[in-house]
């Protein structure tokens, strides 16, 4: 039954591996990382404006690496990063500024970056892998239209064109264009100098979806029992009231035990919310773990609607205990619901449709109506 129920998480994870990113920017390689997967790629950690991209595509990145080519720089977030001239290529080492000798540094990534574009170059001419780049609103349609013929003339590749789809997206698979040629949409791209700020759901489904339409496979389930259960928790309608006179953290955890779980999983904890009309607190969120990979906190603009939060992380080696369940950020004059709480293994939450629950009142009048709402409930 495990192996079952963990089929979820298994197909994502396989189905992850087979894509690789055209640059642009980092965010393609978060999506891969917060899904549980790290595979290599040139670009999957670069920022690449598609002008410079196509250039070196057609002629294989002939220049790219040569003496004289990388230099390191320090980007406004403090990261060293290493710029390829002749190419415009701006390629994350993931070493703070300060942390390593930049020379020294310099001298690994020739090393690196050659091995990398030789994998790149193995992998067009493969085709195998479906190649993914992001299209912004200003993009024209002729400039991925030159950047399908450069990798078409390496070899088979399928292409994977992504746009925002904006705050009304809805769940929809990827639609063949052409030969060769995927398009799809997410809710929203991260922001350029925070490509870790990734909504990652929608990308997930997108790239099930792409993967589904290329190999000829159904999509991955995605429905209630997809990812096997790690905790059981109370899923019940539940009150939580701030627990401070000024805006500060009231947490609504269960301290878990990493040592019972592994920390070579990823895992969720969901859970829905209301949020009164009088909430006046500042945030309402999940927690899986102190370290969030992917999450939704809750929409403050939405009231008295049930709306699904979550987080997703791994746990943390060599710790004691990890939190997982619900936090606020108010007062004790704010509260808020929440129902069917639930802590499974997996990248993202499962689908499902919002409680079919009577409205959960502004202000509950005592304990006996609480202990009646949580015994009708849980």
């Amino acid at each position: 039954m495990s192996e079952i129920r963990n089929a979820g998480a298994a197909a994502l994870s396989k189905r992850l591996h087979g894509f690789r990113s055209l640059g642009d920017n980092c965010e393609f390689g978060f999506v891969q990382r917060y899904g549980g997967v790290e595979p290599s790629g040139l670009l999957r950690f670069a920022y690449t404006p598609i002008e410079d991209l196509i250039r070196g595509l057609r002629c294989g990145f002939a220049d790219f690496g040569v003496p004289g080519d990388l230099r390191i720089a320090v980007s406004d977030g403090g990261t060293y990063y290493c710029h390829s001239l002749h190419y415009n290529i701006w390629s994350n080492t993931g070493h703070p500024a300060g942390s390593i000798d930049p020379a020294l540094l310099l001298e690994r990534e020739y090393g690196r970056l050659a091995h990398l574009k030789r994998k790149m170059l193995d992998d067009l001419a493969d085709g195998s892998k479906i190649l993914v780049r992001k299209a912004g609103r200003e993009e024209p349609a002729s400039a991925f239209a030159q950047l399908a013929e450069a990798v078409w003339a390496h070899g088979p590749s399928t292409l994977l064109r992504v746009t925002e789809a904006g705050p009304d997206w809805r769940p929809e698979p990827a639609q063949p264009v052409a030969d060769r040629l995927i398009e799809g949409r997410v809710r929203r791209f991260a922001p350029t100098e925070q490509a870790w700020d990734v909504d990652l759901e929608p990308w997930l489904r997108l790239v099930d979806s792409a993967y589904a339409l290329k190999h000829g496979e159904a999509p991955t389930n995605l429905g209630e029992g997809a990812f096997a259960e790690a905790l059981r928790l109370r899923g019940g309608l539940r009150r939580h009231a701030g627990r401070h006179p000024e805006v500060a953290l009231s947490a609504y955890t269960r301290a878990v035990d990493p040592a019972t779980l592994g920390t070579d999983k990823v895992y969720v904890f969901s859970s829905w919310v209301w949020i009164p009309e009088a909430f006046g607190g500042e945030r309402v969120f999940a927690a899986a773990g102190y370290a969030r990979l992917g999450w939704r906190d809750a929409d403050l603009s939405k009231r008295a609607c049930w709306q699904r939060v979550w987080a997703a992380g791994r746990m943390r080696a060599g710790v004691d205990r990890e939190p997982v369940g619900l936090g606020m950020i108010g007062t004790k004059r704010d509260s808020f619901w929440s129902y069917g709480a639930r802590f499974h293994e997996g990248p993202i939450p499962e689908q499902g449709a919002p409680p079919r629950l009577p409205t959960p009142p502004a202000r509950p009048d005592g304990l006996g109506l609480l202990a009646r709402l949580r015994s009708r409930f849980s």
